[in-house]
């Protein structure tokens, strides 16, 4: 911190890599932890944090390359008939009517591959 002479403390400013801002951002949804404490862990404002998670959170939304992820039908675990679209990814199984849209299917099953 740089103090300016008249009693106000300034921060030296910190650039920091597009890696740093995203293990910085990543720290902020960890289960009980909040945008205030990794900010000050840091050393910035809660406000550079914010911008930095909204930024990646336009990023994300943005990237429109395709993604898929494993699924697998098992016919034997079905204890009713279901006439639907069954989306099975661990313990979480999600069915859908059969006039679910293929890419409300593709968009809830890469959801669900990245834990969201």
């Amino acid at each position: 911190m740089l103090d300016d002479g008249f009693g106000l403390v300034r921060r030296k400013q910190h650039r920091r890599t597009g890696a740093e801002r995203a293990a910085i951002v990543a720290e902020t949804y960890e289960p009980g932890v909040t945008v205030t404490e990794v900010a000050h862990r840091h050393g910035i404002v809660a406000s550079q944090l914010s911008t930095w998670r909204t930024a990646a959170k336009r990023k994300s939304s943005h990237d429109s390359s395709p993604a898929f992820a494993d699924l697998s039908v098992v016919a034997d675990a079905l204890s009713a008939p279901f006439d639907g679209v069954e989306i099975v990814v661990g313990g979480v199984i999600i069915r859908l009517p059969k006039n679910t849209t293929p890419k409300r299917i593709a968009d809830l099953a890469h959801r669900l591959a990245q834990g969201a």
